[in-house]
């Protein structure tokens, strides 16, 4: 299942939120743009519903800050509507802008549109094998090939970038909890492992700066 935070500062429409969101998804929740940014760091999200006039830090600032660790999809909820507030959104990183008041069933429409475009398809198929976005989950000739926890989080990251430079703290970022340390000797192990499953070929390195998936 997926996992959502939202950022309202309004109590009622947060609960609100929650309540319709939750038999659907995970669901973080924050009342302000420090708070928001902390779980941000702290915690793997899918996705990011962020009000724009926070407290503390407003949520351009939020969604600037995210983006310089992350590549959480971003969800503006704004009453803001100038083109130039619009611009402003998309300039700090978000990926959809959606203007107060709105219906529930619209947030929901646009919610599962960023994430099958940003996640693609939920099962991506690579070589002989299919591997399955939501669940973390590799298959060939429909059977399971395990996968330890961070080599699937490591191969979803490598997919939704496929074709990208990925830093080592890129990946750290992404794979990593707030309070795990990063290791470079089980990196290379993690890369080492998924070449030997999907072939030698699909993870290219880049000395001194990363790793490209090429698929």
């Amino acid at each position: 299942m997926d996992t959502l935070l939202i950022v309202e500062d309004d109590k009622d429409l947060n609960d609100t939120l929650f309540d319709f969101l939750s038999d659907k998804f995970e669901i973080l929740r924050a009342f302000d743009g420090e708070e928001a940014l902390n779980l941000a760091y702290e915690k793997n999200i899918d996705l990011i519903i962020l009000d724009v006039k926070l407290p503390k830090m407003n949520g351009f600032e939020v969604a600037s800050k995210i983006r310089k660790f992350k590549n959480t999809p971003i969800i503006f909820l704004t009453s803001l509507d100038s083109e130039k507030d619009i611009e402003k959104g998309f300039l700090s990183g978000g990926d959809d802008y959606i203007k107060k008041p709105f219906s529930l069933k619209e947030l929901l429409l646009r919610i599962e549109a960023v994430l099958k475009r940003v996640y693609k398809a939920e099962k991506i198929k690579i070589k002989d094998f299919i591997f399955d976005m939501k669940n973390l989950e590799l298959f060939k000739d429909n059977k399971k090939i395990h996968l330890k926890t961070k080599e699937a989080k490591l191969l979803k990251l490598f997919i939704i970038n496929e074709n990208k430079i990925l830093t080592k703290d890129d990946i750290f970022n992404e794979i990593y909890e707030y309070d795990e340390m990063p290791n470079e000797n089980s990196l290379r192990t993690f890369i080492r492992d998924l070449r030997h499953i999907l072939g030698s070929d699909v993870i290219e390195t880049i000395k001194g700066v990363g790793y490209k998936f090429v698929g």
